[in-house]
């Protein structure tokens, strides 16, 4: 196997990153493109469908249906296994547009109480 050299990122992490517009720009003024004409074709091109949400996993789904009982904030984040502020109100913005556009209404667990019913 060879070993990929420090620093190096596939052509795929380079493109999935967001760019330095000057950068962009100089670069584009030094290979002799208009970065004028680029700005209005970018602006212009709307290939790219709507983004829709990505579905909510079930850890996530449990983690804010407990925050949203408990209100505990650092709970949630120690649930989600991040200590990010960001992660966490993504995770809750993402279960809470699913369950508002048709996903699961609520999630039952049974308890072992219930079970024996």
């Amino acid at each position: 196997m060879a070993a990929r050299k420090t620093g190096q990122k596939s052509s795929e992490e380079f493109w999935s990153k967001v760019l330095s517009a000057p950068k962009v720009k100089r670069i584009l003024e030094r290979r002799g493109f208009s970065p004028e004409g680029f700005r209005k074709d970018y602006e212009a091109d709307t290939s790219r469908g709507p983004r829709s949400p990505k579905k909510p996993g079930r850890a996530e789904m449990d983690a804010v249906e407990a925050f949203q009982d408990s209100g505990d904030f650092e709970s949630l984040k120690v649930a989600l296994g991040t200590k990010s502020a960001a992660v966490a109100n993504s995770a809750l913005r993402r279960v809470l547009q699913f369950k508002a556009r048709g996903g699961v209404k609520t999630i039952r667990r049974r308890s072992a109480d219930s079970a024996s019913v």
